[in-house]
């Protein structure tokens, strides 16, 4: 059995080829190209959008950068205003201590003067007692 070519065969499979061909662009291809399509733009939709993402993100970062050397140099200065404040306050107990301390120092002073003075005339007082247990101390020798 062998086929031959007949020109209506040939025409035959040429029209059902063309049909074939037809159908499959219509119910395969233009879906499938379309899908593609669809698929690609959504893609480049996506990454403009993550690149825009990432500008708003640089732009966000920027900006908490920036406010956080703001508040850096506020705690700065609210340390540095502590610490002058703290300073003062530690410089008035200071002096404050030092004048009390000189007040008590110069009753102390006084009070020993008192004392050197309460001293001297009581030991005055008793020198003729001891020049006389000295004199019989020295004859009984």
């Amino acid at each position: 059995m062998t086929i031959i070519p007949t020109p209506w065969v040939m025409a035959l499979v040429f029209v059902v080829f063309l049909v074939l061909i037809y159908l499959l662009n219509r119910i395969l291809y233009k879906p499938l190209i379309g899908f593609m399509d669809t698929r690609d733009a959504s893609i480049k939709r996506d990454s403009e959008g993550i690149e825009g993402n990432t500008t708003d993100i640089k732009a966000l970062q920027k900006e908490a950068s920036e406010i956080l050397q703001v508040a850096r140099q506020e705690a700065a200065l609210i340390k540095s205003k502590a610490q002058d404040n703290a300073k003062q306050a530690a410089e008035v107990r200071i002096s404050q201590k030092k004048d009390e301390l000189a007040q008590k120092y110069n009753v102390f002073i006084a009070s020993l003067e008192e004392e050197k003075i309460r001293l001297k005339t009581s030991l005055e007082s008793e020198i003729p007692i001891f020049r006389e247990s000295l004199k019989t101390k020295l004859q009984k020798l």
